[in-house]
């Protein structure tokens, strides 16, 4: 692989932030999700209509998946700004 220079990795480094501020956004949707699924789950579970278990269970089934993409995010924020560290640190010792 060739080299890059200090502006190459800078150039870098802002793209991936850039990129992590979008995955930042998806993992807020997510919560959200989840926050949705919590509030269809407890009327599911709470109310009287007739199919109150199953409007219950697929409001837990999105509270899942919504914490599920938010800890996908989370992994993928967490190596993302290790990732943008490095590059910096690098973009340092160039010249």
């Amino acid at each position: 692989m060739a080299e890059l220079s200090k502006k190459e990795l800078l150039e870098e480094a802002k793209k991936q932030s850039e990129a992590l501020e979008r995955i930042s956004r998806w993992r807020t949707y997510s919560m959200v999700l989840s926050a949705i699924g919590v509030v269809v789950a407890y009327m599911g579970f709470t109310g009287s209509a007739k199919y109150h278990i199953a409007i219950g269970a697929a409001g837990a089934a999105v509270i899942l998946i919504g914490m599920a993409f938010a800890i996908i995010c989370n992994l993928g924020i967490r190596t993302g700004r290790e990732n943008v560290e490095r590059i910096l640190n690098a973009a340092e010792k160039k010249k």
